[in-house]
């Protein structure tokens, strides 16, 4: 199983980011079949590049240069989760420019029709205020969403996915900051069953004032999500004094215990430390060490924090 924290933070001067405190086993009916698995990555996004011959249009070529980086974080079955990471990272390094309706577009490379086809375009469309305003961050976010429903679309024509939902269930988290308007997103995704298509994607915008979690059900419930988090991430940056709050246990209660200004990642990654070693303590081996703190900020997603 999994458990990844995410959620925004912010450091020096106020600059955000987006953290993602994660551990990394990977578990079999309890038992730990690998550690050290890294379940927060670093997604490229890239448009094609145009190739004109005066106003004609010769094709597409693939430009070395990202336009964009995000982040995802996964949980869940891991093949499967594996199989829909590839489909994102395809859709993601494959954004072809487009003109349609009078309107600039970007098309996915299964969205042929879309994508323009050799012919004249006057020398004043296609310039780098055209092209560089279409990536946004909201975009993004459907972008992946979409990608994960084309591997749900084709599991269909192989297997009921209602009989074998377990084996599809997976959930993922996406981090980015807007090349427009440089703010930051997380969103979450899930698969959830659906009465006619048996399984589907549920997307949900994480908000400022909020934290994501996935993985483990354990870990969703309402006296770990919303006792402790919600109460402590009223505000973007806090101490041990800007919240009451009562008991929970003894073991997770050193969170509270910090002074000073800390960020929210770090604290986090903090929390998620203590409840490795409990569930460790408990032989629970749902969730395990190495654990990493990874921040998504200026389009660079680091490690910035990691403990065995």
């Amino acid at each position: 199983m999994t458990l990844v924290i995410a959620g925004y933070s912010y450091g020096d001067f106020e600059q955000e980011s987006i953290y993602f405190a994660s551990d990394s086993n990977i578990t079999q009916n309890n038992v730990v079949m690998v550690n050290g698995f890294k379940k927060v990555i670093e997604v490229p996004i890239k448009m094609q590049g145009l190739s004109f011959s005066g106003e004609w249009f010769n094709d597409y070529y693939h430009k070395s240069k990202n336009d964009a980086v995000c982040a995802i974080a996964f949980a869940g079955s891991t093949l499967v989760a594996q199989h829909m990471i590839n489909s994102i990272k395809n859709h993601l390094s494959e954004l072809y420019p487009s003109y349609r309706n009078g309107k600039y577009i970007l098309a996915m490379s299964c969205e042929g029709s879309k994508q323009l086809r050799n012919g004249d375009y006057d020398e004043s469309m296609f310039l780098p205020r055209h092209i560089n305003s279409l990536i946004n961050a909201d975009y993004i976010s459907d972008v992946v969403e979409h990608s994960i429903n084309a591997v749900l679309d084709k599991a269909r024509k192989h297997t009921s996915m209602r009989n074998h939902f377990g084996a599809y269930q997976a959930e993922f988290l996406l981090g980015i900051q807007c090349p427009q308007d440089r703010k930051y997103y997380l969103y979450k995704y899930e698969i959830v069953e659906d009465p006619i298509l048996e399984a589907v994607v549920k997307k949900t915008v994480i908000r400022r004032n909020a934290i994501a979690m996935i993985g483990s059900g354990k870990f969703k419930q309402d006296y770990f999500e919303k006792v402790v988090f919600k109460e402590a991430f009223d505000n973007r940056i806090f101490t041990k004094n800007d919240f009451q709050i009562s008991s929970l246990t003894h073991e997770y209660n050193s969170f509270f215990g910090t002074h000073g200004f800390v960020y929210a990642g770090k604290r986090v990654f903090k929390l998620l430390n203590e409840v490795i070693d409990y569930e460790n303590s408990t032989r629970s081996n749902i969730i395990g060490k190495p654990s990493g703190l990874f921040e998504l900020q200026d389009g660079i997603l680091k490690r910035v924090g990691f403990e065995r």
